[in-house]
Formats: C-alpha cells, sequence, structure tokens
C-alpha cells in the first residue's frame, strides 16, 4: 500500500470517529434538552398549529349545538333559568329525536320543588339525557358538585367536565374518569358518547369509550392518569358560513324554529353567554374562547366518528430520532457551507410537513420539539467539529514548525514533505485547505507572527509612510489616538503634517520624501501630552528611499504627575503662609516692644499661630493620605461648638489687624453631625482666612451654623468686593482666581478646592452666592450621617 493509500484509509477512518462522536454528542444533548419545558412547550405548540394549516372542517353529522346565547336570555330572562324552562327545553330537543342530550348545566341546588319535580319527569320521559358533574374548591377541600339525587336517577348517565390545560393555559385533553367516593366518574364528553353509541350500536365505538376506564380502575379505589386528547373540529363563531357543528339557539328551539338540524345526533346544550359561560382558550382558537360545551361537543364528535389522536410511542419517536440523527451528521460532514444548511432547512421542513401527515389522515401526534431541536444544533455541532479538527491540524503544524526551527531545513523530512504537498489528505475541500495553510504557515508563519505580535504589543501609536507619502501600516494604538484626537485614522504624510499642528512641520512632506531627518517634537492640547517621533526606515534597494516611521508615546500620565506634584507644592506654600506672616509680625512686635503691656498677648497668638500651622500642615497631610487609601475617613461625632469656639480664638488675631470683627451663630442645640472633625474643621478655618482676605477693612465676618432634617449647614459671610456669576461657577476650580485679585491679594488659588474636596469626601457639598445687599457666602452643607464606602458606591 503506497503512501497516499493509506492517508485516504486514515482519514476515511477519522471521518467515521468523527461522525459516531457527533451523533453521540448530538444524541445526548437533544436527549436532556427534550426533558426542559421550552422544547415541550415548543412541541405543544406545533402540534397546535396542525388544527390551523389543516383548515375548517365540514359541519359534524355526529353532534349539534343547543346554545343559551344572549339572544335566549334577552327573550326569556337572565340566567339561571327556572328548571321548568329547562324542562320545556330538553322536551323540545327529544323532540327532535336525538341519540342522546348532554345537558351541560349543573343540577346541584334545589330549587322550586314544582319545578324540580318537572324537571326530573322530563328527564324519565326521554330517558337519554346525560348531566355533569364537577369538584369544586371549599374550606373543607375539593368537593363533588353534582346533580341531586332525584335528577341523577332520572337521567341514562352522569359525567365529569373537567378538564387539563397545559403549563400554557391550552386545553388540549381532558381526563377519562376522575375517582369520586362512589367510584370513577367518566368524562361528561365520554358518557354521552356511550349513551349515543347504545342508541345506534357500534361495537368500534364501544370499545373505543369503555377502554380508558377499564384501564384506569386500580383496585377500585385508585385512578391511574389516563387523558383522552381532543381532536377539534374548530370553533362557532358569529356570522360562520361553514360551522363545525349545527347549532341551534335555545330561543329559537322553544319558538319552534330550526329543530331538524338536531335529528339523529347527540345534542349537547349549554350557555355561551358572555361572563356565564366557563371557556378556555384551545389550540383552534383565535380572539375568542371557547366555551365549555363547545370543547365537549368537539370530544364528542371525534369519539362518535371514530376520529381520535394518539402520541407516537417513546420508542418510535427515539427511533427516528436516531435515524434523523444519523442522516443530517453524514449531510453535514459532507456538504460544509450554505449547501449543507440548504439541505438542513429543506429536512427540517419535509419532517414537519410528514407529522401533519400523521396528524390530518392517522391521528398521530409527533412531539417534533426534539426533531426541531436536532434540526438546531446539528449544524453548530458539526461547525465546533470542525473546528475542533482543524486546530487539531494547525497545532501539529505548529509543532512541526516548532521543530524544525531548532535545526536546518533539510533536517527536518516531515516539514519538508509538507512543504512539498506530500502531506496533503484527500477528502474535500475542508481537508484540502488545511493543507495549504499548513504550507503556507511553514514558510511565513514564524516571521509574521513575530512582526505581528511585536507591532501590535507596543504602547506607542505607529505607523508607517511609503515615499510617496501613503500609509502603509499603522497598529491598534495609532486608530484609538486618531479617534481621540480626531485624525483621519488612515492619513497620507500631508495630512498627518498637518493635524499635528507643530510650526513648520505642515511644510516638510515634500523633504521628507527625500531626505531622513530624524525629527521630534511635544503635542500639548487639552486631552493630554503626546512625543511624536519621525524616523527613517532602511530601504529595500540601494539607491531607493525607505518608509517613515511614525512613532507616537502618550505622555499625558507624566503631565499629570507633574501637575499633581506642583498642585502639592502650591498648596503647602498657600496653606502655609498666612500662620507665618502672622507668626513673624508678632514676634517682631515682641522684638520692638518687649515692655509692652500686650507682649503677652503677643507670645500667645505666636503659640497659637505656630499651632495652627501645625494643625493646617497635619489636614493637608490627612487629604493626601486620604486621598491614596493610607488613611480612612474618620466617622466620629464632631463637637460643632468646640469647633466653632476654636476657629474664632484662632482667627480672632487676624481680625483684630485688619480692623474685623468675627461673629460666630450657632442654635442652642446643633443637630448631631458624625464625620472627621480635623478636616472639617480645616476646611471651616480655610473659608475663614479667605473672608477675612478679601473682605472690607472694618467689616463684619459671620460664621453661622444653620440645622437641617438630614444635614448641617455651615455659612461664612463677609462683605467685600461682589463676586460676578461667571466667577462664582469656577471658584472651586483648583489654580482659579479671579482676574482682578491677582496683583491685589497673593495666593494660589487652591483653598477652596480643598474645601470642596473635603466636602465631596463626607458626601457633601459646598456653594458661593455673592450680591450687593447681602455679601458674599460660601456654604458648606454636610449630611449628618457620613455614607458608608457602599452607598458612596451607587
Amino acid at each position: 500500500m503506497t503512501i497516499q493509500e493509506k492517508n485516504v484509509t486514515s482519514a476515511r477512518r477519522h471521518r467515521f470517529w468523527r461522525w459516531v462522536r457527533l451523533n453521540v454528542l448530538l444524541l445526548g444533548l437533544v436527549g436532556l434538552l427534550s426533558l426542559t419545558y421550552p422544547v415541550q412547550e415548543v412541541s405543544r405548540r406545533l402540534d397546535d398549529l396542525y388544527f390551523r394549516l389543516r383548515g375548517s372542517q365540514a359541519t359534524s353529522r355526529q353532534v349539534a349545538l343547543v346554545l343559551i346565547d344572549d339572544a335566549s336570555l334577552s327573550q326569556y330572562g337572565r340566567w339561571p333559568w327556572p328548571r321548568a324552562l329547562l324542562a320545556r327545553l330538553v322536551l323540545a330537543v327529544s323532540a327532535q329525536h336525538p341519540r342522546a342530550i348532554g345537558l351541560d348545566v349543573l343540577l346541584s341546588e334545589p330549587s322550586d320543588e314544582k319545578d324540580d319535580r318537572e324537571l326530573a319527569s322530563a328527564f324519565k320521559t326521554v330517558t337519554n339525557v346525560v348531566l355533569p358533574t364537577r369538584i369544586n374548591a371549599s374550606s373543607e377541600g375539593p368537593k363533588w358538585m353534582g346533580p341531586l339525587p332525584n335528577f341523577v336517577h332520572s337521567v341514562a348517565g352522569v359525567g365529569h367536565v373537567m378538564v387539563r390545560l397545559g403549563p400554557d393555559g391550552i386545553c388540549r385533553r381532558v381526563p377519562a374518569a376522575e375517582m369520586s367516593a362512589s367510584g370513577p366518574i367518566p368524562a361528561f364528553a365520554i358518557e354521552i358518547a356511550r349513551v349515543a353509541s347504545r342508541s345506534k350500536p357500534n361495537a368500534a365505538v364501544l370499545g373505543r369509550v369503555d377502554a380508558p376506564l377499564e384501564r384506569s380502575a386500580v383496585g377500585g379505589q385508585r385512578l391511574l392518569p389516563e387523558f383522552v386528547t381532543i381532536p377539534y373540529r374548530g370553533q362557532v363563531a358569529p356570522g360562520q358560513a361553514d360551522s363545525p357543528f349545527a347549532v341551534v339557539s335555545a330561543a329559537d328551539l322553544l319558538n319552534g324554529k330550526g329543530g331538524a338540524a338536531l335529528r339523529n345526533k347527540a345534542v349537547l346544550i349549554g350557555v355561551v353567554a358572555a361572563g356565564i359561560s366557563d371557556q378556555y382558550a384551545t389550540p383552534v382558537s383565535d380572539r375568542l374562547l371557547m366555551p365549555g360545551v363547545e370543547v365537549n361537543a368537539n370530544l364528542v364528535d371525534g369519539l362518535l366518528s371514530g376520529r381520535k389522536l394518539q402520541p407516537i410511542s417513546s420508542g418510535v419517536e427515539i427511533l427516528a430520532l436516531f435515524c434523523a440523527s444519523l442522516v443530517l451528521t453524514w449531510l453535514l460532514l459532507q456538504w460544509s457551507g450554505w449547501r449543507g444548511l440548504a439541505v438542513l432547512a429543506a429536512v427540517t421542513v419535509a419532517g414537519y410537513f410528514a407529522g401533519y401527515l400523521l396528524f390530518a389522515h392517522a391521528g398521530w401526534q409527533l412531539a417534533y420539539g426534539p426533531f426541531l431541536c436536532l434540526t438546531v444544533m446539528v449544524a453548530p455541532l458539526a461547525q465546533l467539529e470542525n473546528l475542533l479538527m482543524i486546530d487539531r491540524s494547525l497545532t501539529r503544524s505548529l509543532h512541526q514548525l516548532q521543530e524544525a526551527l531548532g535545526k536546518p531545513f533539510g533536517g527536518s523530512s516531515r516539514l519538508r514533505a509538507a512543504t512539498a504537498g506530500e502531506l496533503a489528505v484527500a477528502g474535500g475541500d475542508l481537508h484540502w485547505k488545511v493543507a495549504t495553510v499548513n504550507n503556507l504557515q511553514a514558510e511565513l508563519g514564524s516571521l509574521y507572527a513575530f512582526d505581528e505580535t511585536l507591532l501590535k504589543s507596543m504602547q506607542e501609536a505607529l505607523a508607517v509612510f511609503a515615499a510617496d507619502g501613503k500609509l502603509l501600516y499603522r497598529n491598534p494604538q495609532w486608530e484609538k489616538l486618531a479617534v481621540k484626537l480626531g485624525w483621519e485614522s488612515a492619513p497620507t504624510l500631508r495630512q498627518f503634517l498637518a493635524a499635528v499642528g507643530q510650526p513648520g512641520w505642515a511644510t516638510l512632506s515634500d523633504e521628507l520624501t527625500h531626505s531622513a531627518p530624524p525629527l521630534e517634537a511635544e503635542l500639548l492640547n487639552d486631552k493630554g501630552l503626546w512625543q511624536v517621533r519621525l524616523i527613517r526606515l532602511p530601504s529595500g534597494s540601494r539607491d531607493g528611499v525607505g518608509p517613515l516611521l511614525v512613532v507616537t508615546a502618550d505622555l499625558t500620565d507624566r503631565l499629570e504627575r507633574d501637575r499633581a506634584r506642583a498642585e502639592a507644592l502650591g498648596f503647602v506654600t498657600h496653606e502655609l503662609r498666612t500662620p507665618l506672616v502672622s507668626i513673624q509680625g508678632f514676634a517682631e512686635f515682641l522684638l520692638r516692644y518687649p515692655e509692652n503691656a500686650g507682649s503677652s498677648q503677643a507670645a500667645e497668638t505666636i503659640f497659637r499661630e505656630s499651632k495652627r500651622l501645625v494643625a493646617m500642615t497635619n489636614t493637608y497631610l490627612d487629604v493626601l493620605r486620604l486621598d491614596s487609601g493610607v488613611r480612612p475617613l474618620k466617622n466620629e461625632l464632631v463637637d460643632i461648638p468646640e469647633i466653632l469656639a476654636h476657629l474664632e480664638r484662632v482667627m480672632l488675631p487676624l481680625a483684630q489687624s485688619a480692623d474685623m470683627t468675627i461673629e460666630v451663630e450657632a442654635p442652642p442645640t446643633p443637630t448631631p453631625l458624625r464625620g472627621d472633625s480635623a478636616l472639617i474643621a480645616g476646611a471651616l478655618l480655610n473659608l475663614l482666612s479667605n473672608a477675612v482676605k478679601y473682605g472690607s477693612r472694618g467689616s463684619e465676618v459671620k460664621l453661622k451654623t444653620l440645622n437641617g432634617v438630614d444635614h448641617v449647614v455651615f455659612e461664612v459671610w463677609n462683605r467685600g468686593p461682589v463676586i460676578s456669576p461667571e466667577h462664582l461657577a469656577r471658584l472651586f476650580q483648583p489654580f482659579y482666581r479671579q482676574p482682578e485679585q491677582e496683583a491685589a491679594v497673593a495666593g494660589w488659588g487652591l483653598g477652596l478646592a480643598f474645601v470642596k474636596r473635603i466636602a465631596g469626601d463626607h458626601g457633601g457639598k459646598v456653594e458661593a452666592s455673592s450680591d450687593m445687599m447681602s455679601g458674599t457666602c460660601f456654604r458648606m452643607v454636610l449630611p449628618t450621617e457620613l455614607a458608608s464606602p457602599d452607598e458612596e458606591e451607587s
């Protein structure tokens, strides 16, 4: 046997085991999914669709309906009717010589004694009446609601009108019998069919009617669940030309009209007036529900006419499912792509049509849900199997390549054979493609994968332009950068140089196509900082000009770090200047006037300001530690009176030096507040310092505390220049200062940003307002309870 023949034999053996594995996996998954509600519901819905595909049926020759409709109630009074009137209706029906009469009216409660005797007498006269009974829920549990004894002894039979709704609320079947204290009670429709068959003997029908009861009784005490599927003919609709049943209004029959349609049929009498009758959704229902009497009429018609519906046995369905799996998997393994999907769709439709033929002509119901599940899953599983096969083949090729790269090319006979095409496996397009990919991969895969991985993994944005300025390559980072900066994602060299916006770069495009001067620049805008480098790459030919490499590195993080350091330096400078100036002033006072009476106060002030300096330094360090996560935000009870008194003592010397007064207003009983006392005091100290610094000389500064329902408000008022609305909106931004204050008052514009940060950490907010009448007010609103970390995230 040649090598080629061995390869073909091995491929066939491999394909056979793939087919077996795929069938085992597919049948296992379908078997599990067939037990789930969605697949079972699909089966029920597809079975219901068979009724609609069958279309309208001819009017039944076995069953007719006498309906107590709205017209009957309008003429003879509202429901319930006197039983004497029901007796007239039964006698009117009996006058047409029906095979059986099913009166679908519960007669479980006594009425007028005379009317009851008259109705019982009518039952004895007719002799072929069947009455209903049912189970009703009560406080004592389920209870049978049957006809009165005098009615039971006068009729031909009693049957239950219980139905079994599916999980989707649709009535498809009824129990053949229900167990009561006196024994099994057959279904109402079955009892009507038995009475009608006795009037016109039919051994085949009698066998079908009696069989469910004989199979259901076990020891006379227990009933096995036996159900009869209803073979619906259709639903009666007002004004319908081809009605599935002959329908006579009770009012017409009592008036002597329409009786001929009832002759020699099983007649069911029932109430269909809106709001009175029991109604169910059925497979043939459209927008209208079907009354219970009509549901029973469909079942009686099926029993008397020999039409029945029964599910195909589980063994036959499993065998059909197994055969379908074998055929479909074989087809998909032979015909991949659109051809296989087209065949799969055709098989799916043909299978459903075959199920319809079994339903329409043989009365067999095929659970098509598992077959549909099979046809839906076979294509993805087959493709998955193909992908796994491709993966294994490519993995083997990569191992061969890895082995070959460690020695000269001639040292690997298998790699040389793969390159020559000797290992190509016959048997379809897929195998030919895999062999071709293996050959190409052996020559180019390693180098290309290395270069591609290297370029894509770069953090820098990279693009390569040809000598004529056309874009040859760009990595994903370049596309992201272009979107961020609003550039063209695939620009020419001229467009790129113009977009950079560097002086003189827009005119370099012609020079760069001939020379190779390396260029480097930094691009700074409102979106960040970038470093742009242009490098000429070597040319593939001796006299040619190589492509131009452009590398752009994102330096925004470095810019942010520099800004943060500058902010920290400025903040320290700003916050420490005020106490140092105060200390310096009072120390100078001591040097000049050592014997003055105010020297002791000056020393006290120096001590107090030094403590303030230390406190402010610690506060700022706490903020930095809080931002970095080293120091948690304290959740302690804040002593508001103590903080206000401390702030008044600290700020009083500064206010006096500015010829200003400080007034503190607070409610007698402040609202309890929880938070970080040191940070709150530092924020208020900053607001008071600004109020003194920017207030008018000789004016008053107010520190007010207001109680809220779930918050505390701190307000700092001063009299000074009015702040315009456009400046108020930006006061809490870092480094922002009003233009007119730049030269008048020294500062960095960081204090209010510091206050906003502390308020935000507590879940609060800061506000500012300014007008000529009231002055300028800075307001800090803090919630009384510090939010937990989970609440802050939400």
